[in-house]
C-alpha cells in the first residue's frame, strides 16, 4: 500500500457518519445543587479537624528513637490521604531517616511487612532504597522468595505493593512480584486486602479512591491511631462536599450549552471529567486548578467525539482549517450548526484560560495549553485521513500520532496551568519535547487500545495500535496484547525511575509537582482503562468509586 496521500487520491468512499451510540449520562439530578446546609456542614468539619490536626502534628514531630513507629505513622498519614497538612514535617523526617539508614549501609532488620513498607515509602519519596534489603527474604540457592513468607498475608500484600515501585534491572523485585501475585490470588477469597491489592495496585490507583479503601482497612487495624483515623474521616467528608460544590458550578455552566440536545452524538460526562480532575489533584488547594482542568477534559471529549464519532471527512477538513486559523470569524465559514457550536466552545474556553492566566501573571501558560489542543486537533485530522484512505500505518507511524491523541501532553500542560506554585515557563517548554516521564505515560496510554480496539473497529474506526503491530509483525491479537502489556510494565519502571531524586539534575528535568501530575495521569489510565473504557462505560467500572467519592460520607 502506498502513502496515505496516494490512498486518499485512489479512494472514493461513500460518506457515512461513524456514529458510536455512546451510553447516556447516568447521574441525572444527583449533583445539580449544593445547599447552604452542605456549606455549613463543610465548615463544621473544618472546625472539628483543627484540634485533631495539631494532635497528629505533635506525633510527627516527636523525636523518639523508634524509627519503625515513625515510619508507620508517616505511611498511615499518607495512605489515609491527609499528608498535605504535614508535607514539610514528613519530607524532613523521611530525609533524616534515609540518611541514617545510608550511614548504616541500609541494614534494615525488620520483618517482611515493615521492610517492604520502608522500600515503598522511600521510593515514593524519590529515595533509591536498594532492593538488596529484600535479599534476606530469599533462599540462598536460586534467589527465590522463601516459602515460609506465605504465612504472613499482610507482609505479602506489603511486598506486592512495594514491587510496583521497581526499576529496570531489579530481578529480585520481578521475582517477588510473580511470587506474591500467585500467593494473593490463592488467598483472595479470604482476605479483603489481598483482593483489593490484586484489583488495584495502590501505587497505580486514584489516590482519593485508594485513601477511602485504606480508611476501612485502617479502621480494622488493632494498632490504629484514633486521632489520625478521625482526622482522615473528617477530611474525607469535607473534601467530598468541596467536590460537590465544584461539580454543581461546573454542571450549571455545562447545562447552559444544552449539548445533550445540540450535540447529541457526544458523550455527556461532566461528572466523570470532574472525577478525572480529582485524580490529577485531589487536595483542597487545587480547587481552581480542577475547575480549569474539567473544562479542558470536556473540550477534549467533545473534540474526540466530533472527529471520531460524528463528522464526515469533509467536515473534519473544514473544522481543522478553522481551528488552525484560530479566529472567531473562521466560524462563519463552517456549513453546519454543530460545527459552529464545537468551534465556539473550544475557542471560548481557551480565551477564558488566557484571561485567567493573565490575572495570575503567567499568560504564557494558556498559550502553551492552546498549542497543545491544536496539536491534538491536527492529530485527530491525521487519523481521519488514514481512515478515509483505508490506510493502515506502521506501528511507528501510529505511535508518533498516538503520543498526541493519547492526551498525555495536553493534560500534563493543562493540569499545571492552574497550579499556583508553577510560575516558571520552563515546564511548559519541556513537556512538548516529550521527556522520559511523558514518554512513559504515553506508552501506558496504549492500555486504551487494548480494551477498546475491537469495538472501535466494528464501527469503522482507524486502525488501532494493536492492528498496526499485528500487520507489521504478522502476529495474532493475543501475541500483540502480551507485547503491549510488557511495554506498559516497562514504562511504569521508567516512570518510577524519573521520580527518583537525581544527584546531578539537568535543566530539562521536570520539577516534582509536575512529575506528580504525570504520575497521576498514568494512574487515571490504569484505573479507567485496564479492563474496559471506563470513561465511556462509567456505569460498568467507576460508578461505585464516584458514588463513594462524592455521595457517601463516612460515619465519624
Amino acid at each position: 500500500m502506498g502513502s496515505v496521500e496516494e490512498c486518499l487520491e485512489a479512494q472514493e468512499v461513500e460518506c457515512k457518519r461513524p456514529l458510536a451510540h455512546f451510553p447516556p449520562d447516568i447521574w441525572g439530578e444527583n449533583f445539580v445543587c449544593f445547599t447552604p446546609q452542605d456549606l455549613l456542614m463543610m465548615e463544621n468539619y473544618e472546625q472539628e479537624m483543627e484540634a485533631v490536626k495539631e494532635e497528629v502534628r505533635k506525633m510527627l514531630l516527636e523525636n523518639g528513637s523508634d524509627l519503625e513507629k515513625k515510619m508507620k505513622l508517616i505511611d498511615a498519614v499518607e495512605r489515609l490521604g491527609v499528608y498535605y497538612f504535614y508535607e514539610n514535617e514528613i519530607n524532613e523526617s523521611i530525609s533524616q531517616i534515609f540518611e541514617e539508614l545510608r550511614r548504616n549501609d541500609f541494614d534494615i532488620d525488620y520483618d517482611l511487612r515493615t521492610t517492604a513498607s520502608y522500600f515503598r515509602i522511600f521510593r515514593q519519596h524519590g529515595y533509591k532504597l536498594p532492593c538488596d534489603v529484600l535479599k534476606k527474604f530469599t533462599d540462598n540457592e536460586g534467589g527465590k522468595m522463601k516459602e515460609s513468607l506465605k504465612s504472613d498475608i499482610k507482609g505479602m500484600v506489603s511486598l506486592y505493593e512495594a514491587c510496583h515501585l521497581r526499576l529496570n534491572g531489579e530481578p529480585i523485585l520481578d521475582e517477588a512480584l510473580t511470587f506474591t501475585t500467585h500467593f494473593l490470588e490463592s488467598v483472595a477469597t479470604m482476605s479483603d486486602q489481598a483482593r483489593h491489592a490484586l484489583h488495584q495496585v495502590s501505587h497505580f490507583g486514584i489516590q482519593r479512591v485508594e485513601s477511602r479503601h485504606y480508611i476501612s482497612f485502617y479502621e480494622d487495624d488493632e494498632h490504629r491511631n484514633e486521632a489520625l483515623l478521625k482526622l482522615a474521616k473528617l477530611e474525607f467528608n469535607r473534601l467530598q462536599l468541596l467536590y460537590r460544590k465544584e461539580l454543581t458550578q461546573i454542571l450549571k455552566w455545562w447545562h447552559k450549552f444544552d449539548f445533550k440536545t445540540k450535540l447529541s452524538y457526544a458523550r455527556q460526562r461532566c461528572v466523570e471529567c470532574h472525577f478525572w480532575a480529582t485524580a490529577m489533584y485531589f487536595e483542597p488547594q487545587y480547587s481552581e486548578a480542577r475547575m480549569l482542568l474539567v473544562r479542558v477534559l470536556l473540550v477534549i471529549s467533545i473534540l474526540d467525539d466530533t472527529y471520531d464519532a460524528f463528522a464526515t471527512f469533509e467536515e473534519i477538513q473544514l473544522l481543522t482549517e478553522a481551528f488552525q486559523r484560530w479566529d472567531l470569524s473562521a466560524m462563519n465559514q463552517l456549513p453546519k450548526e454543530y460545527m459552529k457550536l464545537v468551534f465556539q466552545f473550544v475557542y471560548d474556553n481557551y480565551e477564558h484560560f488566557a484571561k485567567e492566566m493573565t490575572k495570575k501573571g503567567k499568560p504564557y501558560a494558556a498559550e502553551y495549553a492552546k498549542n497543545r489542543v491544536l496539536d491534538l486537533i491536527r492529530s485527530y485530522y491525521t487519523e481521519a485521513k488514514w481512515l478515509k484512505a483505508k490506510y493502515v500505518p506502521t506501528f511507528e507511524e501510529y505511535m508518533v500520532n498516538a503520543r498526541i491523541t493519547g492526551v498525555a501532553q495536553i493534560l500534563s500542560t493543562s493540569s499545571i496551568m492552574g497550579m499556583d506554585e508553577i510560575v516558571d515557563e520552563k515546564p511548559f517548554q519541556i513537556i512538548p519535547r516529550a521527556p522520559k516521564a511523558i514518554r512513559a505515560c504515553e506508552v501506558i496510554g496504549i492500555m486504551d487500545d487494548i480494551v477498546s480496539h475491537e469495538e472501535e473497529q466494528a464501527r469503522g474506526h482507524v486502525a488501532s495500535g494493536v492492528e498496526c503491530y499485528m500487520k507489521d509483525h504478522n502476529m495474532s491479537r493475543e501475541q500483540v496484547v502480551k507485547i503491549f502489556n510488557k511495554m506498559i510494565e516497562d514504562a511504569w519502571k521508567e516512570l518510577n525511575e524519573e521520580f527518583l531524586i537525581k544527584a546531578n539534575p539537568t535543566e530539562d528535568d521536570l520539577p516534582r509537582p509536575v512529575l506528580k501530575r504525570i504520575l497521576n495521569l498514568a494512574r487515571v489510565v490504569d484505573a479507567l482503562y485496564k479492563v474496559i473504557d471506563g470513561y465511556t462505560y462509567s456505569e460498568k467500572l467507576i460508578k461505585e468509586d464516584i458514588i463513594t467519592t462524592y455521595l457517601r460520607p463516612i460515619v465519624v
